[in-house]
This record gives C-alpha cells, sequence and structure tokens, in this order.
C-alpha cells in the first residue's frame, strides 16, 4: 500500500478492519491500568503508572510518574526497555551511545522492577565490520534463553545476549545471508513475536552507500527470522514484506505484534502502521501532525488498542514560530508523549498524555537553555 506525502491513499482508511469488539459505543466502559516504562536519553526509564479510559476527552492518565535510573545521559542513553516474558520482574535494556567512561563501549543490562536495582551491566565492544557506529541500540526482542538488543549502526546488526550472565554469544549481521535486502539503509530494528517463535526485523531502504546513513527513500522492508536459528547466531527467514510509504518523513522504528500474533502495530515516524503478520500487509495507516514523530507502539492486553509514544515539540510559552508547523531552535521544548490508536476506529483518539515534561519541567526548568525530553521504546505491565 502506498502513503501519500502527508498521509496515506483514501483506499487505505477503506481497508481499516474491525480487529477487536471496541466501539464508539462500549468505550466509555472499557478501562485498562499497568505500569508502562519508557525509554530516555537521561539514562533512565519514565516510571509511569497509567490508566487508559478509550472513551474520555483524554484517554491515557498518568496517576503516578517516577523515573528509573540505569546511569546517566553521557554513559547509559537508552531507547530499549524489554520486560522478560517470563519474570515480569525483570527488565533488559540496550543503550543507544558510545559510553567514553566505558572504552567507547555499548552496555546491556537488567533491572529489578521491584527494588529498581541493576543486576547486571555489560560492556560491550561495537563488533568488526562497523563503519558507523554513531547510533547504536534502540530496539530488541527475546526468546526463553536470549535477549536480542538490535544496533541501529551501519551496518545494522544483532546481538544474541544469554539472559542468566548477560554474557555475549553473538553478533548477527545480515549481510550476505538471505535477509540481505542488497540494498543501503538507515536504522534496523525489530521485535520477537509473543510466542518467541518469529522474529520480526525493519530496515529503511536509503539512498546512501558506504559510510553514510543517506536519506529514507519511503521503502520498508519486513523481514521475520526464525528466533531459534538466531539464538545459534544463524539467519533463517520465513518470509519478507516491503511497505511503500513517504520519502525522509517515514522511517520505522519501533514495533510489536498483537497479543494474539496476528497484527504487527509499526510506529514509522509519520504514521502508525497496522500490518497483518502473516502477509506482511498493509491494514490501515494513519498519520500524525508535522509536531510528533512515532517511536514505538504497543497493543492493548485485548488487542482493541494502540498505545503509541510520540516525540511532540512543545511551543514554549510565549514564544511565536516563524513556522507553527515547524518549530525550530530555541522555539520549542521536546516531549515525550503517549498517544491512543482505536484499531476497530482506525484512528487516533483523544488528547495525547505527558510522560516527559511534568517532571522535566519541575526538576529542570521551561526556560530555553531547558533540555529537551526525549523518549523512544516502552515496555507494560498490564495490571
Amino acid at each position: 500500500m502506498m502513503a501519500g506525502k502527508r498521509g496515506v491513499l483514501s483506499a487505505l482508511a477503506a481497508t481499516a478492519i474491525f480487529l477487536g469488539g471496541a466501539g464508539v459505543d462500549t468505550a466509555l466502559a472499557e478501562k485498562y491500568q499497568g505500569s508502562m516504562y519508557v525509554a530516555g536519553m537521561g539514562g533512565h526509564f519514565a516510571d509511569a503508572t497509567v490508566v487508559i479510559e478509550p472513551g474520555k476527552e483524554t484517554p491515557i492518565t498518568v496517576t503516578n510518574l517516577d523515573k528509573l535510573d540505569i546511569g546517566d545521559g553521557t554513559t547509559h542513553p537508552t531507547h530499549d526497555a524489554r520486560i522478560d516474558n517470563k519474570n515480569r520482574n525483570i527488565l533488559y535494556w540496550s543503550t543507544y551511545k558510545l559510553d567514553p567512561e566505558a572504552d567507547n563501549k555499548t552496555h546491556v543490562g537488567k533491572t529489578d522492577l521491584k527494588t529498581g536495582e541493576v543486576l547486571q551491566d555489560t560492556a560491550l565492544a561495537v563488533p568488526k565490520g562497523v563503519l558507523n557506529a554513531a547510533k547504536n541500540y534502540c530496539a530488541s526482542g527475546q526468546s526463553e534463553k536470549y535477549f536480542f538488543p538490535i544496533a541501529m549502526t551501519k551496518p545494522g546488526y544483532i546481538s544474541v545476549i544469554n539472559k542468566a550472565d548477560m554474557s555475549l554469544k553473538h553478533q548477527v549481521f545480515l549481510e550476505g545471508t538471505e535477509a540481505d535486502i542488497k540494498k543501503p539503509y538507515k536504522y534496523m530494528h525489530g521485535i520477537s513475536s509473543p510466542d518467541m517463535k518469529e522474529f520480526l526485523v525493519t530496515l529503511n531502504e536509503s539512498d546512501t552507500e558506504g559510510k553514510g546513513y543517506g536519506t529514507t527513500v519511503g521503502k520498508l522492508h519486513l523481514i521475520v527470522l526464525d528466533t531459534e536459528a538466531l539464538g545459534e547466531g544463524k539467519v533463517k527467514v520465513l518470509r519478507k514484506g516491503v511497505i511503500t510509504a513517504n520519502p525522509k518523513s517515514s522511517i520505522s522504528f519501533r514495533q510489536y505484534y498483537s497479543n494474539d500474533g496476528k497484527y504487527i502495530a509499526n510506529a514509522t515516524g509519520d504514521i502508525l502502521f497496522i500490518i497483518d503478520a502473516q502477509t506482511l500487509e498493509v491494514i490501515d495507516a494513519e498519520t500524525v501532525s508535522p509536531l510528533e514523530q512515532l517511536h514505538d507502539a504497543i497493543f492493548t492486553p485485548d488487542d482493541k488498542y494502540v498505545v503509541a509514544t510520540s516525540r511532540t515539540k512543545r511551543v514554549r510559552a510565549g514564544v511565536t514560530p516563524k513556522n507553527p508547523k515547524k518549530p525550530s531552535g530555541d522555539e520549542f521544548l521536546m516531549d515525550g508523549e503517549l498517544k491512543l490508536y482505536d484499531v476497530s476506529q482506525g484512528k487516533f483518539v483523544g488528547k495525547s498524555a505527558s510522560v516527559c515534561l511534568s517532571c522535566h519541567d519541575e526538576e529542570l526548568g521551561t526556560d530555553e537553555d531547558a533540555p529537551h525530553a526525549v523518549l523512544c521504546g516502552l515496555d507494560t505491565n498490564w495490571d
């Protein structure tokens, strides 16, 4: 399916299907609660207790907001949250930048969600063959035994980490395998299926060979791998697909399968895609405003809704941007927000909820020197 410059073809909207039982009549009666762990560039996770009531004007309410530290913004900026499938008290994580205090290595680790204690922190050297390591781990999946953080380096790679002791078993590249798209790409991401038998990898085709990331050309490659083989350091392709989106603005970041494994919600910068997990075809697509950029998308337990993370530009108080659709420089502060998408209606509903600036404003201020709040991925323990 083809996405237009700032939207999707009208025919695409007509293909939105009823995946759950939610609708306008039942939305007021529905309620979800849980703890969301939202990754931040400051070396911590926002620990947000949320209540979701789809029928309300602001459907997502943050009833308590704390943070879970794994380091600081220099050593442990993170994009990745991954709660263990079997033990929901363990959070695995990985870091986005090279740590100058650890001989320019990255970190993978695990944290006890009950105590907030970092149980293990392993520093990993960037593997040979990487041309550009400006951007590192951003997404991940898992099997019963392994944690699989995925690097946005060029070329990208998947690390196979033993959950028991966080030791490195393999570094897996797609180049030269049956998963090789044989084209330049910008950023690799991915996720495991709920039964952990499949491992989805996404690649954004770009226009630049060699060391540079280049610019995305509007082609999102989806490659489903066998998870068991990946744990052995091997690449076994189960199926492939390509989605056509918007050049430059559409960049596949993180994604989740629905809990029944039938669908994939893919946060693609300017578009939220709902994808058939078997055919890898687009079912629905919903664009967001130019002030927003989607970075993750997780289904509610009944698969009726999707909670998406957004990096949202908030215009500073008293400032009138030269271009309201594209505020720049000190005209705005970046906030991290949660948005709710109704699967049956095929659209976002209600107002977004902040999970970053409510703390940042209090602790760091709102003047022109205040830092941006930059979120990325999330994982959730639902009540």
